[in-house]
């Protein structure tokens, strides 16, 4: 426990070092960058599904069919 504690601290002092030299703007660019382009995949996947609903059902289907050969696979490896 107090390894993860010496570990927490020593990042808090690097990350309280690092926004005195370089700024809280600087350095919060890359995590606000990530939260946009995560926040774009939904948009994106909501405007799909409105402009062409046929070519999101097959990529769903393709979608299932993948998740269901994984998991037939594992049960195979198991012996199941």
């Amino acid at each position: 426990m107090s390894a993860k504690l010496w570990s927490l601290g020593v990042f808090l002092v690097a990350l309280g070092v690092a926004a005195h030299v370089v700024g809280w703007e600087a350095l919060l660019w890359l995590p606000r960058v990530a939260m946009d382009s995560l926040l774009w995949a939904p948009a994106a996947l909501v405007d799909l599904i409105r402009s062409a609903p046929a070519t999101f059902g097959v990529i769903a289907l393709g979608v299932v069919l993948m998740v269901v050969a994984r998991l037939m696979g594992r049960r195979k490896d198991r012996g199941g």
